[in-house]
């Protein structure tokens, strides 16, 4: 027993060694990125780096220390990663505030390396004659160099108007896989659009939904509405069911936290009886001249016929008051026997008994997904 523990002792001593550098530090699925986020620099109508405390400009110098402010505040809502600002850094980093001349990659490169941030963020405003260009961009640690993410640009008419940019700047930042920014839903589109279903099943739609800038949006909430849910049902998984035939809508609304999205997406869904049954039983009474129960065999067929495709000819003359007339007993005959074919619910039975007889019935009947109800002549 002595020797076996021995032997266990001495195989973990062997596999903790044999472990990789790091392997107890890894990163869990919890542990957020840190990115840290800088004083935008100002550049001058050529691209030069400027010192801002010679320009003699508050607005601009407010603004390149603000700016950072409202990136780390949308970073920080976005909850998904560590930020740090640059009032932050300047209180536990000796090296900043950096030089006026330092190139931004320079002051990403230095934090990236030295002080072991995930991601930096740097900026610029250019202030010209008409307009005020401001810039974005983001830098990672990668193969021993800093190496650029993504980079952002837009143009604000005033000088006041640069704070108003944070948002637009931060979607272009960041892929739309990273919702810092989540954009509106702009349009909604459901698949397919023209949806035929059996009486009974069900099928599993889907909905995509785009931003205005024509991007499909990662994890969107869709609230799925029928028409008419005697005839469709449409659970909270984008399962569709067909309950009785015929022909109704479902409409599909993004959900954001924005609260705006645009008009819904219809669908068309057209719910299909079925055309074609046999049976085959027996009678459970006795029938005076015949021995045992005889077998009895059914046919059962519901034709249904669908008058969207077929052109309607404007009359040259006026529709006799048979047709038109609601009052008239054969215009409501013919419109009521006509909805039974194009809606499926007129079926036809023939049932054969091989002894002695021959039985055909019509029957007009509303189906559902778990039965059927009606009335019939034969």
């Amino acid at each position: 027993m002595l020797k076996f523990k021995s032997f266990l002792l001495a195989f973990f001593l062997v596999f903790l060694i044999s472990l990789p550098t790091g392997a107890g530090v890894l990163n869990t699925p919890d542990q957020k990125e840190e990115i840290a986020v800088l004083n935008f620099s100002i550049l001058d109508e050529k691209g030069n780096l400027l010192d801002p405390l010679t320009l003699g400009n508050s607005e601009i110098i407010t603004f390149s220390r603000s700016m950072p402010l409202g990136v780390a505040s949308r970073l920080i809502q976005f909850g998904n990663f560590e930020v740090y600002d640059h009032m932050y850094l300047q209180e536990t980093i000796d090296v900043i505030p950096f030089p006026a001349d330092m190139p931004p990659f320079e002051q990403a490169r230095i934090l990236l390396t030295q002080y072991g941030f995930d991601q930096v963020i740097t900026g610029s405003i250019a202030p010209m004659q008409n307009l005020v260009i401001i810039g974005l961009q983001r830098y990672d640690y990668f193969r021993d160099k800093p190496r650029i993410l993504g980079s952002a640009m837009t143009t604000a008419p005033r000088t006041t108007d640069v704070p108003t940019q944070i948002d637009p700047l931060l979607t272009k930042l960041f892929p739309p896989e990273i919702p810092v920014i989540e954009s509106p839903i702009d349009q909604v589109f459901v698949i397919p659009g023209l949806l035929r279903i059996n009486l009974g099943s069900s099928l599993q739609i889907s909905a995509i939904a785009l931003d205005s800038l024509g991007r499909p949006l990662t994890d969107p909430t869709f609230l799925y509405i029928s028409a008419d849910e005697s005839k469709v049902y449409v659970d909270e998984g984008s399962r569709i069911k067909g309950l009785q035939p015929g022909t109704t809508t479902v409409s599909v609304r993004g959900i954001s936290r924005t609260a705006r999205s645009g008009p819904p997406a219809t669908m068309t869904v057209v719910v299909v009886p079925p055309a074609f049954g046999i049976r085959l039983g027996t009678l459970l009474t006795e029938r005076s001249g015949t021995e045992g129960f005889p077998i009895r065999m059914g046919f059962r067929f519901t034709p249904s016929f669908d008058q969207s495709g077929q052109k309607q000819d404007v009359p040259a003359t006026p529709t006799p008051a048979a047709t038109t007339d609601p009052t008239n007993p054969l215009a409501f005959i013919g419109t009521f026997f006509s909805s039974l074919l194009t809606s499926g619910l007129m079926t036809f039975d023939l049932d054969f008994d091989p002894n002695d007889e021959i039985l055909f019935a019509l029957n007009g009947i509303q189906r559902s997904s778990t039965g059927y109800i009606g009335t019939g002549v034969g």
